[in-house]
């Protein structure tokens, strides 16, 4: 990440001149705008201006004639450009190298702009006059972040093309991360607001979810570019009602490792009766640091202190809030904790024995059993990736599939058996494939990605005409915000829209 940042300059960097105002359109008198459009027309070669459409429109709803428009710019055509184009072509034509003319032209342009320009009046087109590009609708082609950042107005229209950038173009969404990342991680003051701004949108009902998880990512951007953002953070998610809780987290975030104190403390606000929310401990760099504290070979931890490690691991991947009934507080939900917690302490006790591949192989049922979980999927992947990635380890392993990518295999196999499925689907096994799929669903047994990857596959399968027991069955899927919210762009454009309106009108939906 670090070619996307400036790290000499951190939150210092200069700030440009800023944006014109811009905003709603106001009322405008017709009398006044047929006057000024009339004026502009009447300007030599303002056909060929770049807002000259926009002129027009306005000149026609103030009910502007016709005639009058098409008299004056014609009779204005001095064609400048035109000629300028046609002498070029005419030197060429008599020899004279492609290079050499357009150094012609491009010197020339240089002396009139070097001679004609005023630096008071192009201080005010910036800061009073209007009509940025931001304003105009061009606010994708502003490359300057210094600029951007000086106005709030420029500055939220940027930010806004951003994260919609982010949201429409989901092959493409760590790139696009990364330049959302590079502008607002441009000083404290773009962090924040931009921060804040996503945390509000995070509470949406429909796309909140992903708001979160590039707020998260954003935050992650800046950690690499060694800013400390953690006051920031903690001070956005409500920590400083829990101080507590809140102190120990910043302590540990902060310096970006763990220690039993802090650990300690966490542990013993999670287990009271009225514990802190379960968003503080799902913070991914907390959450990081648990994960490779309990599952990274050659760290080792007290024994006396173990458990409340795989404690708050567990808490904070298994314990979900429930709403209660009007009037009543959320309640925890806390039936998976200990399995969860079983799990992760019998894959802890495997890959922190650092065994060998030969050895491994009587923990292979174990290991495939506790997989299902996800947090214990995560460990595993980066048991795996720091095992294998030791320079001695493929000089020292015989086996001709190694047991640590073996279970690499293992978790691409749901995928692939979902492929399966969906290969059944397109064979005519349609109504089976949906029914299984919908009630591993309605279980809550089967990781939600899977299920969103199935229904992306299907809509890239299938076209309408379709029976209405698999709209019945297929639509309430496609329809969940948790499944498909991510998939779905500002318009209807996209397979999840299209099929969700195509449903709607044709047939009744129970």
């Amino acid at each position: 990440m670090e070619e996307y940042f400036d790290e000499e300059r951190g939150w210092e960097g200069e700030i440009a001149d800023g944006e014109l105002d811009g905003g709603e359109e106001s009322v405008e008198n017709p009398q006044e705008v047929l006057c000024e459009c009339l004026e502009k027309f009447s300007t030599p070669d303002y056909i060929m201006e770049p807002g000259i459409f926009t002129q027009l429109k306005r000149y026609f709803q103030a009910g502007g004639n016709p005639e009058t428009v098409i008299e004056l710019l014609s009779h204005n055509y001095s064609a400048v450009a035109q000629m300028a184009n046609l002498l070029a072509e005419w030197l060429i034509l008599g020899g004279v190298k492609v290079t050499d003319v357009q150094a012609m032209v491009e010197n020339h342009l240089k002396e009139m702009i070097v001679k004609t320009f005023d630096p008071k009046k192009a201080d005010t087109i910036f800061t009073e006059e209007g009509e940025l590009i931001s304003d105009a609708g061009y606010q994708g082609e502003i490359t300057s972040i210094s600029t951007a950042a000086q106005q709030i107005e420029v500055f939220s229209r940027v930010l806004k093309t951003a994260i919609s950038g982010f949201l429409q173009n989901s092959d493409d969404w760590q790139n696009n991360i990364q330049e959302c990342a590079k502008m607002v991680c441009h000083g404290q003051h773009t962090y924040v607001y931009s921060q804040v701004l996503l945390q509000v949108l995070s509470h949406e009902p429909k796309g909140g979810a992903t708001m979160k998880r590039l707020s998260q990512e954003i935050t992650k951007c800046a950690q690499l570019n060694h800013h400390d953002v953690t006051p920031i953070t903690m001070a956005l998610n409500g920590a400083a009602k829990y101080p507590q809780a809140c102190q120990a987290l910043t302590s540990m975030l902060s310096r970006n490792t763990l220690n039993p104190a802090d650990i300690t403390v966490l542990y013993r606000n999670y287990n009271s009766p009225e514990p802190p929310p379960i968003d503080l401990v799902r913070t991914p760099q907390f959450l990081e640091l648990l994960v490779d504290s309990l599952f990274k070979p050659g760290i080792k931890l007290n024994p006396e202190h173990k458990y409340k490690y795989i404690h708050l691991l567990a808490y904070a991947s298994s314990v979900f809030e429930t709403s209660g009934k009007k009037g009543q507080n959320k309640s925890l939900n806390k039936e998976e904790l200990k399995s969860t917690v079983q799990a992760i302490e019998k894959v802890h006790s495997i890959c922190n024995l650092n065994k060998g591949s030969s050895e491994l192989v009587a923990d292979l049922t174990t290991l495939y059993h506790c997989i299902r979980f996800p947090v214990v999927s995560v460990g595993v992947v980066r048991w795996v990736e720091s095992t294998v990635m030791e320079p001695s380890y493929f000089k020292l392993c015989t086996e001709h599939t190694p047991i640590h990518l073996a279970l690499l295999d293992e978790l691409e196999m749901r995928k692939m058996l979902l492929d399966r499925m969906v290969n059944l689907l397109s064979r005519g096994c349609v109504v089976p494939v949906v029914k299984y799929i919908k009630q591993c669903w309605l279980r809550g047994d089967t990781d939600i990605s899977l299920i969103r990857y199935f229904v992306t596959e299907v809509l890239e399968t299938i076209a309408p005409p379709y029976t209405p027991e698999f709209v019945q069955l297929f639509l309430p899927m496609v329809e969940n915000d948790e499944i498909t919210g991510t998939m779905r762009g500002d318009g209807e454009n996209d397979t999840v829209s299209e099929f969700i309106v195509y449903c709607k009108a044709n047939y009744t939906v129970l």
